[in-house]
């Protein structure tokens, strides 16, 4: 059997909004990745490290909370990453190019690992959700409907020979807020996700 390590922010911990603070979750039978685990069991083995408001690891913090994450985890097959979110939030003016150099530079340091590099351990990329703030005088400019922070993902991925999938070309519901998905939505990324384990090709000893 094989073994995956998703490592997200709130959509991938299924953050529920609307349980008024930021560790209530939806029932883990109904998260993406509760579903994956359930359709795929006796295929894959999944361990979800997830954290409301995380970013692409690039300080030396986070960095370090990353490796102690990958250690715990022990001997993986694959490594899914779905953040970006926060990271694009966090800056003055939308800057998909500067989300994807903090990608490329993390997935360059997990290369310095044997592990990445001999590709005993795969990475998937995957591209967050799209964020919608239509109507919003401010936010508005940080909707990601055009796909350009996908894109620029996915040039990540290509350019580091990764695995990738894109959550963002889904239509999915969010909330109000324009950012977390609704509990509807858990479901159609589980299935999306579900066709790209299906089809993906990874090293197992």
């Amino acid at each position: 059997m094989k073994k995956c390590l998703f490592y997200g922010d709130s959509n991938t911990y299924g953050v529920d909004v609307r349980g008024g603070h930021s560790g209530a979750r939806y029932p883990e039978n109904q998260r993406f990745t509760g579903i994956l685990a359930n359709e795929l069991k006796g295929e894959w083995e999944f361990i979800v490290e997830a954290k409301v408001g995380r970013c692409i690891p690039s300080m030396d913090f986070e960095l370090e909370e990353f490796e102690e994450v990958i250690e715990k985890a022990g001997r993986i097959d694959l490594l899914a990453i779905m953040l970006g979110t926060n990271d694009y939030l966090s800056y003055s003016k939308p800057d998909a190019d500067r989300v994807a150099g903090r990608m490329k530079a993390l997935i360059d340091k997990l290369f310095e690992n044997e592990a990445y590099s001999s590709r005993k351990t795969d990475i998937l990329l995957i591209a967050p959700p799209k964020l919608d703030f239509t109507g919003d005088r401010y936010y508005e400019k940080f909707s990601t409907l055009d796909g350009g922070l996908s894109k620029a993902l996915h040039n990540v991925a290509e350019e580091e020979g990764v695995h990738f999938a894109d959550v963002g070309s889904l239509r999915l519901p969010l909330e109000k807020d324009g950012i977390h998905l609704t509990i509807e939505a858990e479901e159609p990324v589980a299935k999306y996700l579900l066709d790209v384990f299906r089809e993906l090709k990874v090293h197992k000893d």
